[in-house]
């Protein structure tokens, strides 16, 4: 599995005006408008309506994050499907490397048909897209949103447990990445060096948080992001126990060594 491949999706992008004249076909759903190429079978399209629909559910339920407004009639996230790999990169001007790239602001996202492990994928990317919307303009370090969208792919895999025997790994041999340098992080590119580190670093963190605090107090600290608190007060004030990030790596460290 090419995890680099999979976790480089997460950019916003600006595209030209042709993408939208293009004569796609479309599917409505009670939260998204699928807009597809003629020539992408039907049978795909509704599968891929029903799987975006139940993440939207699980995603949104998994951290409480209702919303004021919903997803519903013109507020519909979107996602554009073209034929293939090649009709992908030709239309939707998204990276050579990338299975699908986003719009945060708009809620679009964009990729092809008749990928094996795009349910990994669109788990990834929505969580991104619902998490932005429900934090709104609040400030957060990149571990914790790269980490929210990490987690909610991984958790329920077997992946999991690989990602978890690689920090330990990590940990033991003294090569993870220092919780100041990660705090500082604001951006990746696929020049950056042990950017898997820092994915499966970021998952690591916020599995500890859920598994160690419990998800209605990780479900608390976001709502303070979301009421404008920054985010040192907001985690100082959902996670009583951690004096400091400097604290936070020793009980991290603690936590994965047993």
């Amino acid at each position: 599995m090419n995890f680099i491949k999979i976790f480089f999706l997460s950019f916003f992008i600006i595209l030209s005006s042709s993408v939208y004249a293009l004569q796609f076909k479309e599917e409505r759903s009670h939260h998204f408008i699928i807009k597809y190429d003629p020539e992408v079978s039907k049978s795909y399209v509704y599968k891929l309506e029903k799987e975006a629909e139940y993440l939207y559910r699980k995603i949104t339920q998994e951290f409480y994050l209702s919303r004021s407004k919903l997803w519903m009639w013109g507020n519909r996230a979107k996602i554009y499907v073209a034929k293939d790999k090649e009709d992908y990169l030709k239309d939707f001007n998204c990276q050579s490397w990338s299975l699908a790239c986003v719009n945060y602001r708009d809620k679009i996202i964009y990729t092809f048909s008749l990928q094996r492990n795009f349910d990994s994928i669109l788990t990834h990317e929505l969580t991104h897209i619902i998490f932005r919307e429900y934090i709104g303009k609040a400030q957060m370090p990149l571990w914790l949103d790269e980490g929210m969208a990490t987690y909610m792919q991984y958790k329920d895999t077997r992946e999991k447990k690989v990602i978890i025997s690689f920090i330990k790994k990590m940990i033991k041999e003294g090569t993870y990445i220092d919780f100041s340098k990660m705090q500082n992080i604001s951006s990746l590119d696929s020049n950056t060096s042990n950017v898997e580190l820092f994915y499966y670093q970021s998952f690591s963190m916020i599995y500890f948080l859920i598994d160690r605090f419990g998800r209605s107090k990780f479900s608390e600290f976001l709502m303070y992001l979301r009421e404008g608190k920054k985010f040192d007060q907001a985690f100082a004030k959902a996670f009583r126990a951690i004096d400091n990030m400097q604290d936070f790596e020793r009980l991290w460290k603690k936590f994965y060594q047993n």
